[in-house]
């Protein structure tokens, strides 16, 4: 490992290269983010199943529980928030993958992923309001998704 200094702190680079102070982490491993979305109604209708899996330095998945938030947009670039939020909102899929806690209903929620880095999720619309998935990884950047609107 490398060791560097900052300010008298003895640092070191982690196994995922996030720096670490005595074996803890001072940033986390996860630093990038995949968003998968599937066609409408491709389990259940008016549904689209949504993989997050959260990606390290190198692209490989992550292999501990994380907490991140996700948010609902109205536009890829985040400057408003969804209206409506769909017919129900984000709920877990049906494979589990994670935990999800609502923060504002249809709009802001924190979730914890799968001990692989995936958090599964499920967006159920029966209009058709253009909506964005924002995941905020721990570092406070976002990635975002592919629109999410049904016909």
């Amino acid at each position: 490992m490398t060791q560097r200094s900052i300010i008298g702190r003895a640092l070191q680079q982690g196994n995922n290269n996030q720096l670490q102070s005595r074996d803890i982490d001072i940033t986390q491993p996860a630093v990038d983010a995949t968003i998968t979305v599937s066609a409408e109604g491709a389990t259940t209708a008016n549904t689209r199943d949504c993989v997050v899996t959260l990606l390290d330095s190198e692209g490989v998945a992550i292999d501990y529980v994380e907490e991140i938030e996700v948010h609902m947009f109205l536009t890829a670039d985040r400057l408003a928030y969804v209206v409506t939020g769909g017919s129900t909102g984000i709920t877990l899929g049906a494979a589990g993958g994670g935990a999800l806690l609502i923060n504002v209903a249809k709009k802001a929620f924190y979730c914890t992923t799968e001990a692989t880095g995936i958090l599964d999720l499920d967006w159920l619309d029966t209009g058709t309001e253009a909506a964005f998935i924002g995941v905020r990884l721990p570092s406070g950047r976002y990635v975002m998704s592919t629109a999410l609107t049904n016909a």
